[in-house]
């Protein structure tokens, strides 16, 4: 005969017995590259700064800003689309306190200063020279390497909010693609045109050009330029190549190829004697200043682990560590390993091992 149906358990309604549905949906994440980043300095004037130090801007136009002595996210804007950071910049208020201004741009074509407490623009400007590519800083005179071939020169005397526009240098009439303000009188501009400018602020006249490498006739693009303490000037090319040059000569003292593809950021320390370069092979090449007679420039270590572009870096000081980031959207933390300091091994405070950073990860969710 036909099997007889089980008979409900006791005490259930199996007519009206409830049922829970769990729904769950997947989705691809997507990371957001890292185009801009920048480390305001520990201390001014002895007083220590106050977290957060750390920049960063995405390329969805998110703006971070991370705590560095715990390396967690502090707080973040949301992203926007008509919004392209490319550079940031800070300087330190005038009041003779500590207190640190944020200042960014890119290529939406606008000059921005940031509320550290609300992270909201506190006032925007038209660079007037189209996309920016870069900012560099001579006191509180802002230098920004504008599409249209020219430096624009920002004043931010003053209280936060005051920005003005004080005037233009017309470096060519190609684009321009770094800036790098050396000593309390000169700039120093690149571009696509393979040549890089030297420029008096104060009179305002061009008073060097220095000839970049090119093959097959192809420009060069003079993607990074940073002022190596007082003595010297470094570059990073389409060539994969790094150039140290006499900055009062503007002659080339060392060349390095260490890169198999662009050099589009360079970090330097804060007196000048150690240097970083990465690019589009993701490896970063460090470069130090030997103290000896010929004070000569030498490659001492590479480090590796990001897989994609690096497009930004930052070093913290004179001893680092170091910050990178690029288009796979992470950070990495890295100790400068070569710096030759006899108290390396012993010094709690240096990092030891490289640490990724995620703001995706739940265990850096904002503060």
């Amino acid at each position: 005969g036909k099997p007889k149906p089980c008979a409900p358990a006791r005490g259930c309604n199996a007519r009206h017995s409830p049922m829970e549905v769990l729904r769950t949906r997947l989705c691809e994440w997507r990371p957001t590259g890292i185009d801009a980043l920048a480390l305001a300095p520990a201390t001014v004037n002895g007083l220590e700064v106050r977290e957060p130090r750390l920049a960063v801007g995405r390329a969805n136009g998110v703006v971070e800003l991370w705590d560095t002595t715990t390396w967690h996210l502090h707080s973040s804007t949301a992203g926007h689309t008509k919004r392209s950071i490319r550079s940031f910049l800070w300087l330190t208020a005038e009041d003779g306190s500590a207190k640190q201004r944020l200042f960014s741009a890119g290529l939406h074509r606008e000059i921005s200063e940031w509320d550290l407490t609300t992270l909201q623009p506190v006032v925007s400007l038209a660079s007037g020279g189209g996309p920016v590519w870069s900012l560099s800083s001579m006191g509180m005179q802002i230098f920004a390497a504008c599409e249209d071939g020219s430096v624009r020169i920002f004043s931010a005397q003053g209280e936060q909010g005051d920005l003005m526009l004080q005037g233009r240098l017309q470096i060519g009439k190609t684009r321009l693609l770094s800036v790098a303000a050396f000593g309390e009188e000169h700039i120093f501009a690149g571009g696509s045109d393979s040549r890089i400018a030297k420029w008096s602020v104060q009179t305002r006249t061009c008073e060097a050009s220095m000839q970049a490498e090119k093959t097959r006739g192809v420009e060069t693009l003079i993607w990074s330029l940073a002022a190596l303490g007082d003595h010297s000037l470094a570059s990073g090319d389409s060539l994969g190549l790094v150039h140290i040059w006499d900055p009062i000569a503007c002659v080339i003292l060392h060349r390095f190829a260490q890169h198999q593809a662009d050099v589009l950021t360079l970090a330097a320390t804060a007196d000048g004697n150690v240097l970083i370069s990465s690019g589009v092979d993701a490896k970063m090449s460090v470069f130090g200043r030997q103290q000896d007679g010929e004070e000569r420039w030498v490659f001492r270590n590479a480090e590796f682990g990001h897989t994609h572009d690096v497009r930004a870096m930052a070093i913290d000081g004179e001893s680092g560590p170091f910050i990178s980031g690029g288009i796979a959207g992470t950070m990495r933390v890295h100790p400068l390993r070569s710096l030759g300091r006899p108290d390396w091994k012993n010094d709690k405070r240096v990092l030891r091992a490289p640490i990724e950073l995620s703001g995706f990860f739940f265990l850096f969710s904002c503060a």
